[in-house]
């Protein structure tokens, strides 16, 4: 039992001493992802309830993610000029207000409109959450704090599927109070509880030359700044693929489930979800430290392959327990390179554009998740394994590209 104690105690080490602030910002990720009913469902939610076609659906979605692309492309600016924790409560705050009214008026064909415009808000918020991390973290303990950060995420996603599949089946108003609620809880845990001044320890004297040069203050233009490093633009080209790919976990698989199981499906594909989280609660962490010699690209070109096994086994006739090892092995992928990205934009953002960076980069994830569903909607019409095989060759073409990419931010880091 000692023995059991002390591998405990070595795994979790890392993540001790990280500050309150960050921990605040951990607690209300948890919170905040524990209650995002409406993302999940919204797929089913216009097919079923609505009665859209899929291509009009996809169309939909994609338009929602469209907004939340603008969303994170202005809040960054926005949030290096005016505080980076101001603008974040009042995304979370506009998107829970939308929420609201949704619980009121979901049974309008119009009423999805004000999910493009709570996306919006929710989209403005995602970068900013990226950039008080790297903010309240020193440069060394990063991969711990992403890391912690998408754990969390999945702690509060673990359940929160389960609920939102309830509400989806029984009072369909709560799906969208729900959600609003938690945001809110998360809105007071982080005004109350981060502190964005003075938290941040400097990085030790041991750190390295390259990261702090990468990180200095820029005083160029956000864009100019951005553009004078063109690896970032490069990696947005990928970020853009797998995002492109990761989308279809949302779109594509909840209508495949539902096609293959029926009226069972909404509640299976809810536990698919919770499986992801689950998996990710177990998993994240050893596999975080088992990679934290890794280069984040080099995880990203892993991530890729083990995202194109696992997508690709969508396109054989699955019964549950092969939609259950699909969610399985594709969300390894998934791990794999969430706990890496964060910190591979961390690096190469100078301190004072840390917001726009992120939204600049989060504007390509968000623009793969608004063309995902578009492709998908219309690739449907030739049956979901075209569709699948389709995504798993994208898999492998984002993840190769990540591998070259490697060997340049190698030579640029050192």
């Amino acid at each position: 039992m000692p023995r059991d104690d002390s591998r405990l105690r070595k795994l979790l080490a890392p993540y001790l001493g990280l500050g309150p602030s960050l921990w605040s910002m951990f607690g209300a990720t948890m919170i905040n992802r524990f209650g995002d009913f409406v993302g999940p469902f919204l797929a089913l939610y216009l097919t079923r309830r609505l009665g859209f076609a899929a291509s009009r659906a996809g169309l939909l979605v994609a338009v929602a993610f469209a907004a939340a692309a603008a969303g994170a492309l202005l809040s960054g600016r926005i949030a290096d000029r005016f505080g980076r924790k101001r603008a974040l409560v009042a995304c979370h705050t506009a998107a829970a207000l939308f929420n609201l009214a949704m619980s009121f008026l979901y049974g309008y064909a119009w009423s999805p409109w004000l999910l493009v415009a709570e996306s919006f808000f929710r989209g403005g918020a995602r970068p900013l959450i990226s950039a008080l991390i790297a903010d309240l973290a020193p440069p060394e303990r990063r991969t711990e704090a992403f890391g912690l950060q998408y754990w969390s995420i999945n702690v509060g996603a673990s359940a929160g599927p389960l609920v939102a599949a309830f509400l989806f089946d029984r009072s369909l108003p709560w799906l969208f109070r729900g959600d609003a609620l938690c945001t809110l809880a998360s809105v007071l845990l982080i005004a109350r509880g981060v502190a964005t001044h003075g938290v941040a320890t400097p990085p030790r004297a041991s750190a390295s030359i390259e990261r702090p040069l990468l990180e200095r203050t820029d005083e160029r233009g956000a864009l100019r700044a951005f553009f004078a490093r063109p690896i970032l633009a490069c990696y947005c080209g990928i970020a853009l693929l797998s995002s492109v790919t990761y989308s279809q976990t949302g779109f594509a698989l909840p209508l495949t489930i539902a096609k293959s199981l029926g009226d069972a499906g909404t509640s299976f594909f809810g536990a698919m979800m919770s499986l992801n989280a689950l998996t990710v609660i177990v998993f994240s962490i050893p596999i975080a430290r088992a990679l934290r010699s890794r280069s984040p690209l080099s995880c990203l070109a892993a991530s890729g392959a083990v995202y194109a096994l696992g997508l690709g086994m969508l396109a054989l006739p699955l019964g549950r327990a092969g939609f259950a090892l699909s969610t399985f092995v594709w969300t390894i992928g998934e791990i794999v390179a969430a706990v890496n990205m964060g910190v591979f934009v961390a690096r190469h953002s100078p301190a004072n554009w840390r917001a726009s960076f992120q939204s600049f980069t989060g504007l390509f994830l968000q623009a793969g998740m608004a063309l995902g569903p578009l492709a998908a909607g219309t690739a449907a019409a030739a049956g979901f394994p075209a569709l699948w095989i389709g995504t798993a060759a994208l898999c492998a073409l984002w993840g190769l590209g990540s591998f070259f990419l490697d060997g340049w931010d190698r030579r640029i880091v050192g």
